[in-house]
């Protein structure tokens, strides 16, 4: 739709429709019955970045209040941020023959992750007088983010597996 130039009502219609299908498609998943089990509500949490990317696209087409960089920030700090952090604890554990079980430390690098998305998008959407700040703020909270997991998971993927197998 971007490289063919649509016209500004059809675009917005288009991501409009699309972010709809992907709320119903999250919808479907039942998120809410995930809530206990961290390693799969991170990848919900994303994923919902991905309609809200859509639904601010939609918006910024159509020369509403948001910029088109803020529903980018959406799509990259909040879906593509937060699935990249949930899979890099998932296999980072599953590959070291660790129990596939997120603890507080993990649930810490979701949430400052989530958090970072959160200040970017909401800055830039709602109150735009603050953006340096939030932007700095919310650049500091995803450097705690993967930086804490880093901290955490060197001494993981530096070592060998706990269950001896190779890898």
């Amino acid at each position: 739709a971007d490289g063919l130039q649509l016209p500004a009502l059809l675009l917005a219609l288009l991501l409009g429709v699309a972010a709809v299908a992907h709320a119903a498609r999250l919808w479907l998943w039942q998120p809410w019955t995930t809530l206990r089990t961290p390693l799969v509500w991170v990848l919900h949490l994303a994923y919902l970045w991905i309609p809200l990317h859509l639904a601010l696209r939609a918006v910024a087409a159509m020369g509403g209040p948001v910029s088109a960089s803020v529903a980018t920030h959406a799509l990259t700090v909040g879906a593509i941020g937060g699935l990249t952090i949930g899979m890099m604890t998932r296999t980072s554990k599953g590959h070291t023959g660790r129990p596939l079980r997120a603890d507080a430390w993990d649930v810490a690098c979701y949430g400052l992750i989530a958090a970072a998305a959160l200040v970017r998008v909401l800055a830039g959407a709602v109150w735009p007088q603050a953006f340096n700040g939030a932007l700095l703020a919310a650049a500091a909270l995803w450097s705690a983010g993967m930086g804490l997991f880093a901290w955490r998971y060197w001494p993981v993927l530096s070592r060998a597996r706990l269950d001896g197998r190779p890898g």
